[in-house]
């Protein structure tokens, strides 16, 4: 079945484009939901599809991605001598109307697509395990959403990482995955955003909260005996949390005893730590390596 195209966004302004967002679950938002984004939580996608998210302001990060875009799109074509095309629309799948998709690219003649990524050298271990090519769990999640809205076969992705090293995977698609993610998308949307319902917040949600409810008023809440494994854990959590960073001062001390005034550390011929002078004069530590 084919997609549908929702809207053109050649014309589009960037406000109009994110209100168009809102009307479903795009490739970007289903790691997040699924509770396996590094990045987002389940509780910020639903803020932002009830339109009550602080808005992103843009950043120098975010302009390298979009001024990069075709030249690692160029790079692919060059690579693997495969022709992409640009497809200016929102897609929406034909039956799961909660379910968008806004691709990079469109492979003609392959019942493919593109998905187009910029990240830095700190992230190469994302796309290697050893010598061993991998895909981050993200973007296996995101491409299979597309494959999902637009019928398609297999997703390729680019990535160009620390400005230099071009890369390129396959991800081909999975069925069994996709059945799940469109039960677990049309959950989300039936259960939490149509009926404006939050998810679960978590570690991620600490500055949404907060933006949430900046100020306090004079007066309490009971917690009910329903959420005794919410309390206990939290219990738990600072004790277990106190005797950890205890014992992480007593390890980190015991480090610095035997580094002195040296500012960098070795272990086993590689940079362990360092514990430099900033510019105000104080010494900073940080763990640089592994066992």
């Amino acid at each position: 079945m084919q997609a549908l195209r929702l809207v053109n966004t050649e014309d589009l302004i960037h406000d109009e484009w994110l209100e168009y967002r809102k009307q479903g679950i795009g490739g970007s938002d289903v790691a997040a939901i699924v509770g396996l984004s590094r990045f987002k939580s389940a509780y910020s996608v639903y803020l932002d599809k009830i339109g009550e998210l602080p808005p992103l302001e843009d950043n120098p990060k975010m302009k390298a991605g979009r001024v990069l875009e075709p030249v690692i799109a160029d790079w692919f074509t060059e690579e693997t001598g495969i022709r992409t095309q640009e497809q200016k629309f929102i897609f929406q799948h034909p039956e799961h109307k909660f379910m968008l998709a806004n691709i990079d690219r469109w492979i003609p003649g392959e019942n493919a697509g593109l998905e187009i990524k910029n990240t830095s050298e700190y992230c190469r271990d994302d796309w290697f395990e050893g010598n061993t090519e991998i895909i981050p769990t993200e973007y296996q999640l995101q491409a299979n959403h597309y494959m999902a809205v637009l019928n398609a076969e297999k997703w390729y992705v680019a990535v160009l990482i620390g400005g230099w090293d071009f890369q390129w995977r396959i991800i081909e698609r999975d069925e069994s995955l996709i059945k799940n993610l469109i039960l677990i998308e049309q959950d989300f949307w039936e259960s939490h955003v149509q009926m404006r319902v939050p998810p679960s917040v978590g570690s991620k949600d600490t500055d949404l909260i907060n933006n949430t409810y900046p100020y306090s008023r004079p007066e309490s809440t009971e917690i009910s005996e329903a959420y005794y494994d919410h309390v206990k854990r939290l219990l738990d959590t600072k004790v277990a949390y106190n005797a950890s960073k205890e014992a992480y001062e007593d390890a980190k001390n015991k480090i610095k005893m035997l580094m002195g005034d040296n500012e960098l550390a070795y272990w086993q011929g590689e940079k362990f730590c360092s514990w430099k002078s900033n510019r105000a004069g104080n010494r900073v530590f940080k763990i640089i390596g592994g066992i």
